[in-house]
């Protein structure tokens, strides 16, 4: 099961360019944890060109560059497609840690 895991995220038109598991080779389901130091800090995800989370704001994180599975979930097994290519716009004041899990079916 691929997994993106990033700390320290500043603001970026799309958190995951460059990254290996950007580009989904099988149908999958999208599972996503956030945690920030600001509750004013936003994430979107899309898929292609479908939006499936928009302008959500991630938990004020428990301790320090930490995600915690148990309370940080934003977005619960999303579906998508094979050869959908994962785009994610993030507006952060400090930082923003993320968790993002891609369980293929």
């Amino acid at each position: 099961m691929p997994s993106i895991k990033t700390s320290n995220q500043t603001t970026s038109a799309n958190a995951l360019t460059g990254l290996k598991f950007s580009k989904l080779t099988r149908p999958s389901l999208i599972t996503l944890y956030a945690a920030g130091v600001t509750s004013s800090d936003t994430i979107s995800l899309s898929l292609a060109d479908r939006e499936v989370l928009n302008g959500a704001n991630p938990n004020v994180e428990s301790a320090g560059d930490v995600v915690d599975v148990s309370r940080d979930l934003i977005l619960a097994a999303e579906p998508g497609d094979a050869g959908e290519e994962l785009f994610m716009p993030v507006v952060v004041t400090t930082a923003t840690n993320f968790l993002l899990v891609i369980d293929e079916l």
